[in-house]
């Protein structure tokens, strides 16, 4: 016990060391759980319980981290912060992206490895993309993790079908059609469609979530949780991880938990411990400190306030991604009440409907997939010093807001919503804008809407609909790429256009008109400590930290930046988790 505790002082020495030096650097990132760390360094280790790995977590990474385990008679504890169970997953539509997939090969469908690396690698690390170099121009620890997933994502999936009541189908957008990857229209993408899958949800429907394409987070958990009772897995809620503990020899062999009942307490794992404890969206200060630019919240789960990127600095795990999001817009007078949004804005809907900024300009493809989208609103003007589309305004007239209606941000025909800003001509619009954003004051620092806005509202608006006439977007070539009919058509009936395009229709000259505020929000953020092929976390050396893995949002996404089809959160998360809970398994036992 002498030499454990002495390795205890040395462990609590090197983190207080670090806090004061992070604390330097950067004041504005909130640290709580290496402060922990460091009180709780000191003092003698008694377990409240163990198992062979932890796991932090409950969504699908979580999950398929704990099937891995049991399944070759390993012992799970999942600790989860929040009073419920299923993280983020369980708002998802439960889609997971799956190169080379079960369902390709049925249709007879070759998905080539090197295309499906060329894909990635092209919108993952656009920067380094070579596609005629060995590694696609990417550093070798990167390309490897693209590699792992092309090769290992659809033996997981199998697997997981086999040991669960997962039952899948191709995501689908309508009765005989299947959605297409969210750039399938680029070169590098040589199978357009399928491999976005869904939990096969016809024989549920209460738990359905996408009207006639299948799919649903809360599906996907129930199916791959089927039989959970059966094995060893012990599931504890508002159960908050604020550190780890390591042995005398530097292994990590449990966790640090605030149960709720006074003082933490100390779960031991025997084998190692997995972190599947999700991004860092609902943590304002390092969203500010680490993103690009300015998000308003997202629709990640209200516990995804990056616990683990404090744990895993203090250990000395070097980040990675931290400037990237899987993102999409959001309504931001939701999102200024409830961080943790119900929903995203994943398409705007209707097709006599623009966006536009301050100055009443468009500044985008209203119809690109949401993760680009969102990523308008970091736009930096360099003459004018501002982000000029900070704020979005989407605004509709009567004819989107009667046949779209439903699909947020447009409410169903009928009925009211308060983001809703509507008036009978548009200068009545823009005075009711702009009264709403007197009212966003103390979030917005007073921002408002341009002198030139009507007119240039009027402008904008003449050369959209000439667009629409002639079919033929010329500004942001709007409704040109499979993936913007498909949701064009995916979230409402159909709607008679007489126009070539059918993203396009003129804009009424007459009122009532209609707007939404819309600002950068993600799903979740895709930054944290690095990993490799196994999951382990890697310390300053690239050397795996002893005992400690993680997947999903947690980490430094292998993705990049990318988000390359419905599901490119849920496939990658799905897989690497399952990989660190079978690697975390075949861990030597870890001394007290």
């Amino acid at each position: 016990m002498n030499k454990n505790k002495e390795a205890a002082n040395a462990m609590g020495q090197q983190r207080r060391a670090f806090l004061k030096g992070l604390a330097g650097a950067s004041a504005a990132v909130s640290v709580p759980s290496l402060a922990v760390a460091a009180d709780l360094a000191d003092q003698q280790t008694v377990w409240r319980d163990e198992a062979d790995v932890i796991i932090v977590g409950s969504g699908v990474a979580a999950t398929a981290a704990a099937i891995a385990v049991t399944r070759k008679g390993g012992s799970v504890i999942m600790l989860e912060k929040m009073p419920f169970k299923g993280g983020t997953t369980i708002k998802s539509a439960g889609v997971f992206w799956i190169p080379n997939n079960t369902y390709l090969r049925e249709m007879g469908v070759s998905d080539e490895r090197l295309d499906s690396l060329r894909y990635m690698a092209r919108l993952g690390y656009p920067h380094l993309y070579r596609g005629d170099d060995p590694t696609l121009g990417l550093p070798a620890d990167t390309f490897a993790l693209l590699e792992t997933f092309v090769d290992r994502a659809s033996p997981v999936l199998e697997t997981l079908i086999e040991e669960t009541g997962l039952k899948i189908m191709p995501w689908m957008f309508a009765p005989d059609s299947v959605w297409p990857d969210y750039y399938g229209h680029i070169p590098e993408n040589k199978v357009a469609q399928g491999r976005s899958l869904v939990p096969d949800v016809r024989d549920i429907p209460e738990r359905h979530f996408w009207a006639g394409g299948g799919g649903s987070g809360e599906s996907l958990l129930w199916m791959l949780q089927q039989g959970f009772d059966k094995r060893p897995i012990k599931l504890l809620l508002e159960h908050t991880v604020q550190a780890v503990t390591k042995n005398a020899a530097g292994e990590v062999n449990g966790v640090v938990v605030d149960t709720g009942e006074g003082a933490p307490q100390r779960f031991r794992a025997r084998k190692a411990v997995v972190f599947a404890s999700g991004g860092f969206t609902h943590n304002p200060a390092m969203a500010d400190s680490f993103l690009r630019g300015k998000i308003w919240g997202g629709c990640a789960a209200p516990g995804s306030t990056g616990d683990f990127i404090g744990i895993a600095a203090g250990l000395g795990a070097p980040l990675g991604n931290m400037s990237h999001a899987w993102w999409a817009q959001v309504l931001v007078e939701v999102a200024v009440k409830t961080r943790s949004v119900p929903s995203n804005v994943w398409s705007t809907p209707g097709d006599s409907m623009i966006q536009v900024n301050r100055y009443g300009k468009r500044f985008g493809n209203e119809k690109v997939a949401y993760n680009e989208r969102a990523q308008l609103h970091f736009a930096w003007d360099p003459v004018k010093l501002e982000f000029p589309n900070e704020l979005g305004f989407m605004i509709w007239d009567a004819r989107t807001a009667k046949h779209y209606g439903g699909y947020d941000p447009i409410p169903a025909e009928g009925t009211k919503a308060e983001h809703v800003i509507s008036a009978p001509t548009l200068s009545g619009l823009r005075e009711a804008i702009s009264a709403r954003l007197q009212q966003l004051t103390p979030h917005t620092g007073g921002l408002g809407l341009d002198a030139e806005f009507d007119k240039n509202l009027a402008a904008s608006i003449k050369r959209f609909n000439g667009f629409a006439k002639q079919g033929e977007d010329e500004d942001f070539q709007r409704g040109e790429s499979p993936n913007e009919n498909a949701w064009q058509f995916a979230v409402v009936k159909p709607v008679e256009n007489p126009y070539k395009n059918k993203t396009l229709f003129p804009i009424a000259s007459e009122g009532p008109f209609y707007a939404a505020i819309l600002g950068a929000g993600t799903l979740d953020t895709k930054g944290g400590p690095r990993i490799n092929s196994k999951g382990q976390v890697l310390d300053a050396s690239q050397k795996p930290i002893a005992g400690l893995y993680a997947a999903g949002n947690c980490i430094a996404s292998p993705a990049g930046q990318a988000y390359w089809g419905g599901g490119g959160t849920i496939g990658p998360a799905m897989t690497f988790g399952f990989l660190a809970g079978t690697a975390a398994l075949e861990e030597s036992a870890k001394e007290v």
